[in-house]
Order: structure tokens, then C-alpha cells, then sequence
């Protein structure tokens, strides 16, 4: 009847935020990589697809922090 871990908990609060991050990951990858319009036929082509599209997004915030990073020593 009560959801575990109880609302406003200190686990609650945690999850919901680990929640809303994967949100906004599934957001970008919508928006700007594609995934929402998948134009390949099969499931393990799918699947594939998404898996790349997940690989640019790691490689590009990669990218961005190293930018940061060398800005920061500089």
C-alpha cells in the first residue's frame, strides 16, 4: 500500500534524483540524437541504434569536460 523507499526520505529524495536525470538523458537522446525516429527495421537493429546514439551523447559530454578542464589549467 506505501511505496518504499517513504516519500520525502532522505533514499526518496536520492532516487528521485537519479530518476530525473535519466530523464533528461532519454530527453537529449529524443531531441537531439534520433531516437525517437527510429527508420530501422528489427528489434537488434534498434537496439543498436540506440546503443550508438547513447555512445555520442557519453563521448560528446566527454568532450565537453575535457574542453572545460584544459580551459580551467590554461
Amino acid at each position: 500500500r506505501f511505496s518504499l523507499p517513504h516519500r520525502g526520505s532522505r533514499n526518496w529524495k536520492k532516487l528521485y534524483d537519479e530518476r530525473t536525470s535519466v530523464e533528461r538523458c532519454n530527453g537529449r537522446l529524443k531531441e537531439n540524437l534520433t531516437t525517437n525516429d527510429l527508420h530501422v527495421c528489427g528489434i537488434s537493429k534498434g537496439t543498436t541504434h540506440v546503443y550508438l546514439n547513447a555512445i555520442v551523447l557519453l563521448a560528446t559530454a566527454l568532450a565537453v569536460k575535457k574542453t572545460q578542464a584544459s580551459k580551467e589549467v590554461a
